[in-house]
């Protein structure tokens, strides 16, 4: 089976197509794979890094006032053509994409030449990009994290409640080999604080400035490990001093080690970030990012809170006071924590990758039939 892979500009995207690739790889080691991503973004590091071969589109900016996006209409039919040009050389039994705005033009091609195609939407809230390829391109198939989503889509589309497709390395990573990797002492708890791939300079900056002060009794059995992020990393200025036992990387690739280190983690409700929570079951403090389109991070933060999964502290809520708050009544309470836990794992869908195998299986047997 020939699979086209396509999905780009945030990590989620790209760590979902990778972990089906992984999976697929695993079953059958010479299976033909290409990836389909947005030139300039970190698919370019990451794919080729993970091993699979890439090509990239030129994309127009997602952002802007309406008639300057107005004015890349030319472009889209060029991309449309660009895709088309990808489809013919490669030859795929089958196309998956994961989201972001390159999938439109290449699921359209696919559509076009009459290859099966496969949508993955993980937020509660779909995407701009994938609203309108499910308009245009009709996937298949859509491949939901969420049950709220499930409503959102045209008449008559087929829904697979799916999961989010994870890498292997996250899910069988050890708790002493993530602590053995970063450091990290076996003997403390560890808070695991991150932003999404990119970081979020408020989320630092409040996490630095009640570290400075933090006073409480159980921080003496705890630890933080604080990845800043890809575009927004800060940790600790010169001049001030954590009150816990402090670890701070601006990225990690191998964040299986800091999920599997992890005892609360306290980031951003990216839909990538809460799949990797679930699967693992881990419980979390969860700050939606706001002025996101439709404010989906809000919407998809009530899943894991409704479940007793995670605690929700607004964008605008967060302050050092208040996230000390929030963390004094969680780490101090350890059975809390356990039950989080393990409603945390109660959502999880850690099978998720072999789901979207088997229905890319389906589909293109149903191409050959």
């Amino acid at each position: 089976m020939r699979v086209l892979l396509v999905g780009g500009r945030s990590g989620g995207h790209i760590y979902a197509l990778v972990a089906v690739a992984a999976h697929l790889r695993a079953r059958d080691a010479e299976c033909p794979l290409l990836f389909v991503g947005e030139k300039g973004r970190m698919e370019e590091d990451f794919v080729p890094r993970a091993g699979y071969e890439l090509t990239v589109l030129d994309m127009p900016s997602a952002s802007g006032p309406a008639w300057r996006r107005a004015l890349s209409l030319p472009r889209w039919w060029s991309l449309y053509r660009q895709s088309a040009g990808i489809i013919k050389r490669f030859a795929p039994d089958v196309v998956l994409g994961s989201g972001g705005q390159v999938c439109l033009p290449v699921l359209l091609a696919a559509k076009r030449a009459g290859l099966p195609t496969l949508l993955l939407e993980p937020n509660a809230i779909p995407g701009w990009a994938n609203r309108l390829t499910a308009k245009y391109a009709r996937p298949d198939i859509v491949g939901l994290l969420l049950p709220e989503a499930a409503d959102k889509w045209p008449t008559g589309q087929r829904i697979e409640m799916t999961g989010y497709p994870l890498r292997p390395e996250i899910l069988d990573t050890t708790r002493a080999e993530g602590l053995a990797a970063l450091g990290l002492d076996p003997a403390r708890r560890t808070l695991l604080v991150f932003g999404g791939s990119q970081g979020s300079g408020h989320l630092n900056d409040v996490l630095t400035a009640w570290l400075a002060t933090c006073d409480a009794a159980w921080a003496d059995g705890w630890q933080v490990l604080h990845l800043g992020g890809w575009i927004n990393a800060k940790g600790f200025d010169s001049d001030q001093r954590p009150r816990l036992p402090y670890h701070y990387l601006p990225y990690l690739h191998e964040m299986e080690q800091a999920l599997a280190a992890a005892d609360l983690v306290l980031g951003r409700a990216g839909a990538t970030s809460m799949a990797e929570l679930t699967a693992l079951g881990l419980p979390a403090v969860l700050v939606p990012l706001a002025g996101v389109a439709d404010n989906h991070q809000v919407h998809n933060t009530r899943w894991m809170a409704q479940s007793g999964a995670a605690e929700v502290i607004g964008d605008s809520e967060l302050t050092p006071q208040r996230l000390g708050q929030v963390l004094d009544s969680l780490c101090g309470d350890p059975a809390r924590l356990v039950a989080m836990a393990d409603a945390s794992a109660a959502l999880g869908t850690p099978d998720s990758a072999e789901r979207v195998v088997a229905l890319l299986d389906e589909l293109a047997e149903g191409r050959r039939s």
